[in-house]
């Protein structure tokens, strides 16, 4: 039969963990680490597995001391887990090549568990669930490896043995999974988590600040990841989010310049809609709303404030999952009190711009507005070779004629302004994408898009000058397929029940608890005596069933020498045989007075025996044997 080495198994074991680890935080991990940790990982591999080779000590511990030098010099208030998820993850890789020893292999599984640890403070998603169950099962295996290897590094094992050791193994991570369970449904929780301001220093989303310079949007529409959930019902083809206004341009970037808390009359017009949003973590202070917002709720551990420009800001960083409602306006349009100067702030700009404005002038603003639009559609939408310079702007509009939506909203807001109406830029992000199943709109970083609102005539208009095929080619960057969309769904419901579960609900739910018990351990005679039977007995089946589970995992725990010879003296009990505590097998059985059962049973203690005296384990199939020699009686 195939044996295989303790010192294999444990080698095997940690190298599974760390390229697992690795894979569990590659996407968070500085390029230069990543690249770093592939080649000593793989040199380790090579070395133990293929061609053993010595790595002078002191150049390993060197290198472990000037990662760590990096790291410090990386750390600061706002950049803490990221250096050291980093560094960690080199000095596993070091680790690997080391010679290795139990410490050794020790110190790997710590630093594979801190790298899973320092993920949660990075992210957490549905994915890391799975990873946690992984790494329950998979830590409990290497210390049960380990415990083997430090007792005898030369022992073998053969693949019946191994089986049963991995199966039995099992049953510990299994009670525990019922128990973290029960932890997270009783442990006590509070908005204010100790650890969020390590949070606020991982690698957060690209999404929009109080700046966008030209071409900065592109970066931010190649990348897929989530932002938010809108949950409601599908209204139309495509659904704006409002984030950020942005009122002063310097030539090359959009920032806010206007006092936030200045005072304007505004009045809505309208069909009104209800939604919920669950928001990632974005690591800015901006709360999304459907575009027109009317207002929102407050987020639990936040307080919010909204501007004037209907744009909504909480008082400290979003480094979470965090979920509000909100309830908007659905029209282009609305009604402002303002003073329209502050609106029409413009750098010094060639004249060239200025007399491509001036041949937009109509009769009426609106008439001017929709020339300036109608322009601006001729142009092409692209995301690469996109103008730069000292002039981005007037390249864009008089040699490429070409790209992405800043661009194009930047130059409507321009030559609005050149007009003598007051304009100004929103950044957010606009999808098509709707799960049907779910209920909800997906916003991701793809979706990031900036467009223009003109004043006239005491209004708010919005216009979007970005041509159409815009839509079309965000929606080439990510295709989903129906694996995609199922995991989409699952994860929206992981993150539904992670964010919506609270503190509250853990009270709501000991309450029904102790309520239910309450209700089963003193039923009340009345007209509803057969409903408190039924409990009754319910919690009198989980309770048998219980019992039960928990027999069938100690029998199944137990060795097959100790089962094997508690049957045996079960057996013979029912003979009337019963073995003397201090009393040994052998002596027990000389004394058995029915010659037909001795000799059974001495043939069962002779067998037995052998493996008693050679200090060997049974195995599953000389179990067997023993069974049906018991059998036989």
């Amino acid at each position: 039969m195939k044996q295989i080495s303790i010192a294999n198994l444990v080698k095997i074991n940690a190298y599974v963990g760390s390229l697992t680890a690795y894979g569990i935080i590659f996407s968070q991990l500085s390029a230069l680490y990543s690249i770093v940790f592939s080649l000593l990982f793989l040199v380790a591999f090579y070395r133990d597995f293929y061609k053993h080779f010595v790595v002078s000590r002191f150049i390993l511990n060197t290198t472990g001391i000037l990662s760590a030098l990096l790291m410090f010099m990386q750390i600061n208030t706002n950049n803490i887990v990221q250096p050291a998820i980093d560094t960690i993850t080199v000095l596993l890789s070091l680790k690997l090549l080391e010679e290795k020893k139990f410490r050794d292999y020790m110190q790997i599984f710590l630093m594979i568990a801190l790298i899973l640890s320092g993920y949660t403070l990075l992210s957490i998603n549905m994915v890391f669930l799975g990873y946690l169950i992984f790494y329950t099962f998979f830590l409990n295996y290497g210390v049960i490896l380990l415990s083997y290897y430090q007792k005898d590094p030369n022992m073998v094992f053969n693949i019946t043995q191994l089986k049963s050791l991995l199966i039995k193994t099992s049953i510990i991570p299994l009670l525990a999974i019922p128990f973290k369970i029960f932890l997270f449904f009783t442990l006590p929780r509070t908005n204010y988590p100790m650890l969020n301001f390590l949070q606020t220093q991982g690698k957060g989303k690209t999404g929009f600040s109080d700046k966008v310079g030209l071409g900065e949007v592109s970066n931010i529409q190649q990348d897929d990841s989530l932002v938010a959930r809108v949950v409601m019902e599908k209204t139309s083809n495509e659904l704006y989010l409002r984030g950020v206004v942005f009122d002063y341009f310097d030539g090359k970037s959009w920032s806010t310049k206007i006092n936030f808390f200045m005072t304007k009359f505004t009045r809505f017009y309208g069909q009104k809609l209800n939604y919920i949003i669950y928001l990632e973590p974005t690591y800015q202070q901006y709360l999304f709303t459907v575009d027109i917002p009317y207002s929102i709720s407050q987020p639990s551990g936040f307080i919010i404030f909204k501007s004037p420009d209907l744009v909504y800001k909480t008082d400290k960083m979003i480094t979470s999952k965090i979920k509000y409602s909100g309830e908007s306006v659905l029209t282009d349009n609305y009604s402002q009190t303002l003073n329209p100067s502050m609106y029409l702030q413009l750098p010094d700009l060639s004249t060239n711009i200025k007399v491509l404005a001036e041949k937009f002038k109509k009769d009426t603003q609106q008439q001017t507005a929709r020339e300036i639009y109608n322009y601006l559609q001729t142009f092409s939408y692209s995301l690469k070779n996109l103008p730069t310079g000292d002039s981005p702007l007037e390249e864009f509009l008089f040699k490429t004629k070409k790209g992405n939506c800043e661009y194009f909203a930047s130059a409507m807001a321009v030559l609005l302004r050149l007009n003598g109406i007051p304009s100004r830029v929103v950044g957010g992000y606009k999808t098509t994408e709707y799960n049907q199943a779910g209920g909800y709109y997906i916003f991701r970083e793809k979706d990031a898009h900036v467009w223009v609102e003109a004043y006239i005539d005491g209004k708010w208009i919005k216009y979007d000058p970005t041509p159409p095929i815009r839509d079309l080619a965000v929606e080439q960057l990510y295709k989903p397929n129906k694996i995609k969309v199922m995991f989409e769904l699952l994860d929206y419901y992981y993150t539904t029940f992670i964010v919506n579960y609270d503190f509250s609900k853990q009270i709501e739910l000991i309450n029904k608890v102790k309520s239910g018990l309450t209700t089963l351990t003193a039923p009340k005679i009345n007209k509803d005596f057969n409903i408190e039977k039924n409990k009754l007995l319910y919690l009198v089946f989980i309770v048998l069933i219980s019992y039960i589970v928990f027999n069938l995992i100690n029998i199944y725990r137990k060795p097959y020498e100790k089962r094997a010879l508690e049957k045996f003296l079960k057996k013979l009990k029912k003979y009337g045989y019963i073995k003397n505590k201090n009393e040994g097998l052998e002596e027990f059985v000389m004394r058995i007075e029915d010659s037909q059962i001795k000799e059974y049973a001495l043939k069962f203690v002779k067998e037995y025996e052998k493996f008693i005296f050679k200090d060997e384990k049974i195995t599953k199939d000389e179990y067997k044997k023993l069974i049906s020699l018991l059998n036989s009686f």
